[in-house]
């Protein structure tokens, strides 16, 4: 299994077992900028995992830092104002980022150690609905052919 594959899957079964999202995907590009509003099913969350810088280690196996991106899209934020009729569903939206939060944090597998926050950012002024991203900072082991030096 690759890497990425790993982090992926497991990140997004954990993120499945919430029952909350319509779609839990890897980003492949399919938002900007410019066309954030193609997205159209909310809530949804995507999975980015960035470059890996690696290292060699030992022989046979080389590690590395990535960083993992979740970002997480609502439909839209109602009234948030003190006395608002709607208020408790509006802030609902905090609620359920420090959930995603606690279920990733700690998170590991065979390829990578255990995820740990680096931060996280409100994107909303940029895609103009409400939109997070949720950094976390991993470590990276994995087992490569290495070149047998014996000569006989």
């Amino acid at each position: 299994m690759s890497v990425r594959k790993e982090i992926y899957e497991i990140l997004s079964n954990k993120l499945n077992t919430l029952n909350y999202f319509q779609i839990i995907d890897i980003y492949k590009g399919q938002f900007n900028d410019e066309n954030a509003n193609n997205i159209n099913v909310f809530p949804a969350v995507y999975i980015s995992i960035g470059n890996i810088s690696y290292e060699e280690a030992v022989l046979d196996f080389v590690e590395g830092v990535a960083q993992v991106d979740v970002f997480v899209f609502f439909k839209k934020f109602e009234d948030t104002s003190v006395g608002a009729n709607n208020q408790a569903d509006s802030l609902a939206i905090l609620s359920i980022m420090d959930t995603i939060v606690d279920e990733l944090q700690g998170s590991y597998g065979s390829f990578f150690t255990e995820l740990s926050q680096v931060s996280e950012e409100d994107l909303s002024f940029t895609y103009g609905k409400p939109v997070f991203k949720v950094s976390f900072s991993t470590n990276i082991i994995k087992k490569v052919e290495g070149v047998n030096y014996i000569l006989n």
